[in-house]
């Protein structure tokens, strides 16, 4: 899949959710108080396996029309990624430009401070926020603030290919796109991501396996 620059502009844009032109609410979340370094910290040694691409094929990349790629398993196999199993999402993902994506608090044990965390239910329905030290919160259901009326978006994976489609929404960043199909742009600019199906019945604790976010920040950046 392609990873260079993205030139098809207008295919990026939300789909017909987007007409609205309208943003979403502040979330209740203090932000001003959790200037989160959580992710420049130094997390346990713990040994673990992202979940994604398991054909190896590039599926392990979305978009964002205002800072580019995010990639979902940025150092390959058993390195630093998105672990998707059984009810649970955990892990990483890396954009070029906002830096690493916690996709749950457990990531640094930091959850007695903020609790946060995406998860999805073993149906495929993707809720909960993300968190970036740069881009702030990353929401993946409108279901999350109580929008879906205004504005209706998800993010859902596919229990037969285990795809995932459907946009995220970042109020610093806009839409984040998990697949070409979202905007049928697949045959000008192929990407997406997908995860091990059936769902592993077990999640390792943490996303990391040298332990170290600077460490992997300086190998992948």
């Amino acid at each position: 899949m392609a990873t260079g620059d993205f030139e098809v502009t207008a295919a990026v844009d939300a789909p017909l959710l987007l007409e609205s032109r309208r943003r979403l609410p502040a979330l209740p979340l203090p932000l001003c108080a959790l200037s989160i370094a959580i992710l420049s910290m130094l997390v346990p040694n713990v040994v673990s396996a992202e979940t994604i691409d398991p054909d190896n094929d590039d599926s392990q990349h979305a978009w964002t029309e205002n800072t580019g790629w995010i990639n979902a398993e940025p150092r390959g196999d058993g390195g630093p990624g998105m672990h998707i199993a059984a009810g649970w999402i955990k892990g990483w993902l890396w954009s070029e430009n906002l830096g690493w994506i916690s996709m749950s608090c457990d990531n640094t044990a930091s959850c007695g401070t903020v609790d946060y965390q995406v998860q999805h239910e073993r149906d495929g329905k993707v809720t909960g926020f993300a968190w970036s030290e740069n881009a702030g919160w990353i929401s993946f259901s409108c279901e999350n603030t109580g929008s879906c009326s205004t504005v209706d978006y998800s993010v859902t994976i596919d229990l037969g290919t285990g795809e995932l489609t459907g946009f995220a929404w970042s109020e610093n960043v806009g839409w984040i796109s998990l697949s070409c199909s979202n905007t049928a742009s697949c045959a000008t600019v192929d990407f997406g991501v997908d995860t091990v199906v059936p769902f592993p019945d077990h999640l390792f604790v943490d996303g990391f396996e040298s332990g170290n976010t600077m460490v992997w920040s300086t190998s992948v950046g």
